[in-house]
């Protein structure tokens, strides 16, 4: 409780939850959920990348802010231009802020790149949302880049 707000709601107020003293989490694999309690009780995650998702999801679902920004930040740390498609899509689905602009960034770096990738293909027919912001990112840094050049040239 003293690390899920959410747990710490269920369990204090009228909810079956309280009542049973039991949580039903059904939607996670039984080694994240194993590592998810670990980290209630001790504050400690052993970590690979999809055990960092499947955490950062849960911790993101129950408020368990360290965690999530613990998760963020190993993922943060395996970010490249391969994986940077789809760790955009999971960082935008999942409000994980710094990992969606570090993706977004690798992302616009590398737009020649881009529409030949599976990823993107398959970005456009799911989500074609999410490929707008990415565009509107580049064609932004693109702006920029261009602004920057211009009132540098004019220094003497």
């Amino acid at each position: 409780m003293s690390r899920s707000p959410v747990f710490k709601a269920m369990l204090e107020n009228e909810m079956e939850e309280s009542r049973s003293g039991t949580i039903k989490i059904s939607d996670v694999s039984y080694d994240a959920l194993r590592s998810f309690v670990n980290y209630l009780y001790t504050a400690e995650a052993c970590l690979d990348e999809q055990m960092a998702c499947d955490l950062l999801v849960l911790a993101e679902k129950y408020e368990v802010k360290h965690l999530k920004a613990y998760c963020e930040k190993f993922l943060v740390s395996k970010l490249n231009w391969d994986n940077s498609v789809m760790s955009y899509a999971f960082a935008h689905q999942h409000n994980a802020k710094h990992m969606l602009e570090t993706a977004l960034s690798l992302i616009t770096d590398n737009m020649d790149k881009l529409t030949k990738r599976k990823e993107y293909i398959e970005l456009v027919e799911e989500d074609p949302r999410l490929v707008v912001e990415i565009y509107e990112a580049y064609l932004s840094k693109q702006v920029n880049t261009a602004a920057h050049k211009d009132s540098s040239s004019m220094k003497p």
